[in-house]
């Protein structure tokens, strides 16, 4: 447990990190809203609540390749998947460590290598 208590406190400060790098402002709750209101992060909102975890994953890489994901539309993803308890998240065969994976991935998209 401990060790899983880490990684949530290492992906929390890895969201907060680039939610500080795509919202340069300050304005991050505005910004936030924006991204969230949007038809892409409803479908994968809509997906998560069904506990479609990969399905969900997989729908951000895919509009990414569409040209229709941002990074804040992903910061914001694994942000909210962050936020699912981990007896949910294995449930929907998804982990934790597979949030760590995806984000690093995904900020890799936007060459961010963390």
């Amino acid at each position: 447990m401990i060790k899983n208590d880490f990684l949530l406190k290492q992906i929390e400060e890895l969201i907060h990190f680039l939610l500080t790098l795509v919202y340069p402002g300050g304005h991050i709750d505005e910004e936030k809203d924006k991204t969230t209101r949007s038809a892409l992060f409803k479908k994968l909102e809509e997906l998560i609540d069904k506990g479609l975890y990969n399905q969900a994953e997989d729908y951000l890489f895919d509009a990414f390749d569409r040209g229709e994901a941002d990074l804040q539309t992903g910061v914001l993803f694994y942000d909210k998947l962050l936020a699912i308890p981990e007896k949910e998240l294995k449930a929907g065969e998804f982990s934790i460590k597979e949030i760590q994976t995806g984000l690093n991935d995904y900020a890799k998209l936007f060459h961010i290598d963390i």
